[in-house]
């Protein structure tokens, strides 16, 4: 999965298309040091994004935003909660 294109939106928020699903809009939001996958609108699903999906999204958005570390670091993911 690739990132197509992203763009900042309102405060503290970006949004984001990938080439898996061309036709639908991500909206991530900041949370401390990192984004999180907040909602999605847009087309048709050829397939519907599961967990693995918006885990590989966050982790583009956040590596392209240069906060991949926080993102790594963050609270959930060191208690090995998914």
């Amino acid at each position: 999965m690739k990132i197509v294109q992203w763009a900042y939106a309102r405060k503290y928020q970006i949004k984001a298309v990938f080439d898996d699903f061309p036709e639908t809009v991500f909206l991530f939001r900041r949370i401390g040091e990192y984004y999180f996958l907040f909602s999605c609108t847009g087309g048709e699903f050829t397939r519907l994004p599961e967990r693995e999906d918006y885990c590989q999204m966050e982790e583009l958005v956040n590596e392209e935003l240069g906060t991949l570390e926080h993102y790594l670091n963050r609270r959930s993911n060191r208690q090995g909660v998914s």
